[in-house]
């Protein structure tokens, strides 16, 4: 002899919650999603600000030391010399400057 076998229907109320806590687990994974994504964002340009201004400061800082040895060559009179000739175009007594065209 077969047994049977009862099915009772689910009451639709049953359903209805489960569907509605799928939607809302669903909202909440997205919403993560969303915020995370930001986040990554917001790091990426943060990294890459981060980058740039590594770069300006190395930049500075070789100027700067640039800067430093010519301040220290200016305490020198053969160098103070040397620019007076060659920006200002002075001479010494006697001597008479040429202008070679380029």
């Amino acid at each position: 002899m077969k047994e049977k076998v009862i099915r009772y229907p689910v009451p639709r109320r049953k359903k209805v919650g489960q569907r509605l806590v799928l939607g809302l687990i669903f909202c909440f994974i997205l919403a993560g999603a969303c915020l995370c994504l930001g986040q990554t964002l917001n790091f990426r340009e943060a990294r890459d600000e981060l980058a740039r201004l590594e770069r300006k400061r190395d930049m500075l800082r070789e100027e700067t030391e640039l800067l430093r040895e010519e301040s220290l060559m200016l305490h020198d009179q053969e160098y103070i010399e040397i620019q007076a000739r060659k920006h200002l175009g002075m001479v010494r007594p006697g001597e008479i400057l040429f202008f070679v065209g380029e």
